[in-house]
This record gives C-alpha cells, structure tokens and sequence, in this order.
C-alpha cells in the first residue's frame, strides 16, 4: 500500500483505491439489475413495446441530465456521501436526512429483492430444491466480496459488467438474427415478429398502461447515481466523474434502449396477461418462443450474475450511504466508524439485512415482501430530484454573491440548470405516475393503495419528524450556502474567502455585499 493510502487509512477515512479502468467499467453497467432484466416483463405486459420504450427513452434522457448535474457538484465539491451531503449543503439538513435515509433503506432492501430475483431466475431450472439452501450461498458471496473492501469490489463489479455487457450485446444481436427469420428452429411466421407486434399492443391499457410502466422505468434506472458515492474511493474523483457524463448515454443506448426495443420484436405476450414473468427473464423467455432453449439457459445464467452484481453494489451503497449519514450525527455513531479503510459496522448492517431474502420462505412471506419493498418506492425519483435541485442553487447561490462560476466550477453540466429543471419535471411526473398507478392500476390483482406510497410516506415523515425535532430551516437562504473548496488531487484550489474577496475588489458584486459561508 503507498504512502497515501496509509495516510488515508490514518486519517480514518476511505480508502480511494478504485482505479479509472475499473469506474469506467462500473459507469458502464454497475446498476444494471432486475429492474431491466426482468420486471421488463411485467412492464411489457402491461403497457405495450410503444410504452415501454418510450418510457426509457424519456427517462434515460432525464437520468443523463441528473448525472451531468451530479458531476459538476463532484467535480466542485468531492465528499463522502455524495448527493446526499450535497442535499444538506444547498437544500436543508431537514431534507439531507430525509434524502439519506431515503437512500439506505431504497438499497437495503434492493439487495434483498435481487437475492429473491436470483432466486426465482434459479426456479427456471430447479424447483424443488429449498429456498435456502440458493439464498445461503448468494449471501455468502456478497460476504465475500465486500470482505475485501473497495478495491476487490471495483474489481468484481468489471467482471460483472462484462457479463452484462455480453448478455445484453448478445440479445440483441440474436433478436435481430430472429426477426430477420434467420433462425432455422424459429418457426413462427414473419407476420409473428417485428413491428407486427405494434400494430394491436403497442399501447396496452392505454394512459394507465403508460403511467405503470413509467413507474416500472424509473425503478430500473435507480442506482445510476451511486457513481457519485462511489467516486469518493477513487484515485482521481474529479476525472471520474466527468468521465460517467460522457459514458452514461452509451450505456442508456446500448444496455437499455437498444435491448428493450428489440425484446418489444420478438417477445410475444397475450394482450390479455397482466402478470408477473414468475421469474423467468423476458430476454429468456423471447429465446424460449424462438426455440433457442440451449442459449436460453446460458442466458439465464449469466443474469444470475447480472442480478448478483446489482445487489453487491446496493450492499455496497447502503453501506458507504449509511457511513455518511451516521458521520453527520444523523445516525447512530457506531456505523460512522471505519476500519482498515472500510465502513465495517455499515456494512455489518447492510449484509445482515440481506438475510431479510429468507422470508420469502415464510407463510405469507410474498406479502411480508411486498409491503419491505413498498419501502423503496418513489426513493429513486426523490434522489434525482435532490440532486437537479442542488444543482440549480448552487448556480444561484454562486450568482447571489456575485462570483464568477469558473471560480467555483471546475467542469460544468453541459445541459445547465435548464436541463436540471427539464429532469426535475419528468420526475415530478414520474412520482405522479406512481401515485394514478396505484389507485387507477390497469393491474387485475393491484397492490395495496398505502403499499404503493409507502415508500413516498417515509421520506415525508423523516423530512417533517427532523424539521419538528430540530427545529431545522426549511430552505438554506442563497446567500448562506456553503461555497467552500477543498483542495483535491494535489492541487491547490482558491477558498470561498479569496474567490469573494477577488470577485469584491474588482466589482464582481452588483450589491457589494458578502455573507459568510454557512458552515
């Protein structure tokens, strides 16, 4: 280990051990889990290949919007916790609890519905075998992973990534192969395949299909921000995250829109089912009507990977999510600690709560499951939303002073807050969409109207309880922002006392008046 990462290591603090190979690698595809390769069915079921491709489309757009956002907010000012200490910063303590708690729950039980997703994936070849004797194994893997800390998880997470990147690659290259009637063991009719599936679906259920699956889209985005806390434990955080700006709309376009738009030309489904795939991935199941039963299993199997790298970076989010928030005061002090470079006790936490997967086992351990997930919902939305809205004022609270914002700004969001504003609508929409889903769901069996905003309930009842308890201000005013640099990398980088004291003796300021920073 080199002089720097023992010094860090004193310093109590992360260790930045992940390399640019291995960010680069994880922009790609770290966050790629059941939300694309397997509730795209139900998704598909419910809304038509139309809506659900036009649901990524918008919302990919969004997303890429929020992590050009996130990267001018690393670039500035990089910190532990990531978005979640930049909601306190620019928002309000009340509104960073709220966003950081928010945030581990969301994680927490992600990691156990994707150790429940792998389980079903398993279902496709076995069904007898008890639950536990799949779930014990997979847990223990995630266990050994996250063991070795940050590093060897960066490394994991490359392998996984070219898993998916070869899975997905290789659906779409196969779906284009079917729907060109290249396939001799495919026997349905042209008429069967390719746009022909549009022509009665495309839009099943009409306005309320559509609100379902953009519900469902948002969910299978969520965790692309993550980079942001993962870029705490880089080598270079700056160059990183300008990096995952320009990768994150490759990865959109190649691992989620091209996917999905040739699964809505080969995958057949009755207009008249609503129902959950009950495990099998859509991309293996389109394999199964092409007669490609060989190349199906294969398939599923690597998604059991795919979905294996989700829940180790969602223990591994949770986790540093979790260290953060405790490192404020906002949680218990015990889980702020670290040790050999790593979040021990967060982490301790995150792994236990996998164990949560086991009770898919119990009678009316679907329900029980339910109501856990219930939890997350909307949480991915409320983190996106966070962020644009950080974004906007720190751009006005940089123009309050009346600075100059390449004195604050080392990169910029090349949509700027007008795009940070475009994104903040297609969330707002996209938490509307949960709520008309839940009470108008084109579902025959809907789930409970609370379980369905649960999740939305929470993140008010953290924001209201801190507000009332600590009697914290709604808003940070403009003008208390905290505008401070650190220097990083080994540079040296200005402090707000000399950005300000420059931008006042050259008449930078149209009201000549400076306020101190809010620590």
């Amino acid at each position: 280990m080199d002089s720097s990462s023992s010094a860090v290591a004193a310093d109590g603090s992360l260790h930045k051990v992940i390399t640019t190979r291995q960010f680069v690698l994880m922009a790609l595809s770290s966050s790629i889990g059941a939300g694309v390769l397997l509730a795209t069915y139900s998704s598909l079921a419910v809304g038509g290949p139309g809506s659900l491709l036009i649901s990524f489309i918008i919302l990919g757009f969004a997303v890429w919007i929020t992590m050009c956002a996130l990267g001018e907010l690393s670039v500035a000012f990089p910190v532990n916790g990531s978005f979640y200490e930049y909601s306190v910063r620019f928002i309000s303590p009340a509104w960073g609890f709220a966003m950081g708690w928010n945030y581990v729950i969301n994680f927490l039980f992600i990691v156990v519905f994707e150790l429940v997703v792998m389980l079903l994936c398993v279902r496709y070849w076995d069904t007898t075998t008890p639950a536990y004797c799949f779930l014990l194994p997979f847990i223990g893997g995630l266990i050994l992973v996250n063991a070795f800390g940050a590093k060897w998880y960066a490394e994991a997470e490359n392998v996984f990534a070219v898993c998916k990147m070869a899975v997905l690659s290789t659906f779409i290259i196969v779906a284009i192969l079917i729907v060109s009637k290249a396939i001799p063991a495919d026997t349905r009719p042209a008429e069967e395949l390719g746009f022909n599936l549009w022509k009665h679906d495309a839009f099943k259920n009409g306005p309320g299909g559509f609100l379902y699956v953009f519900m469902a889209a948002g969910m299978a985005y969520g965790g692309t921000e993550m980079l942001g806390i993962t870029a705490a434990e880089c080598e270079r955080p700056q160059k990183v995250m300008r990096l995952a700006c320009t990768i994150v709309p490759v990865r959109i376009v190649w691992l989620y829109l091209l996917p999905i738009f040739m699964l809505g030309l080969v995958l057949e489904i009755p207009l008249n089912e609503h129902t959950q795939s009950g495990g099998i991935s859509p991309f293996v199941a389109a394999l199964d009507q092409a007669r490609l039963p060989v190349l199906a299993g294969v398939l599923n199997g690597i998604i059991i990977v795919a979905v294996f790298s989700m829940a180790n970076a969602s223990v591994f989010a949770s986790s540093r999510a979790l260290q953060a928030i405790s490192a404020r005061g906002m949680g218990p002090a015990i889980l702020a600690k670290i040790k050999w470079g790593h979040p021990i006790w967060a982490l301790v936490v995150a792994l236990f709560i996998s164990f949560l997967s086991l009770v898919k086992m119990a009678r009316n351990g679907d329900k029980v499951f339910d109501w856990l997930l219930a939890l997350a919902a909307g949480s991915n939305y409320f983190t996106w939303i966070s962020i644009c809205v950080c974004h906007i004022r720190l751009r006005l609270a940089i123009r309050r002073r009346g600075l100059q914002e390449d004195d604050i700004l080392r990169w910029k969001s090349p949509p700027g807050i007008v795009g940070s504003a475009m994104a903040i609508f297609i969330f707002a929409f996209g938490l509307v969409a949960q709520i008309v889903a839940a009470i108008r769901s084109p579902l025959p069996k809907p789930p409970h109207i609370l379980a369905s905003l649960l999740g939305i309930i929470v993140v008010f009842i953290f924001w209201l309880g801190y507000m009332v308890v600590k009697r914290s201000v709604l808003l940070i005013p403009l003008d208390q922002i905290d505008l401070k640099i650190k220097a990083e990398e080994g540079g040296s980088v200005a402090n707000l006392h000399d950005v300000e004291s420059g931008a006042e003796s050259i008449g930078a300021s149209s009201t000549g008046e400076m306020v101190n920073a809010h620590g």
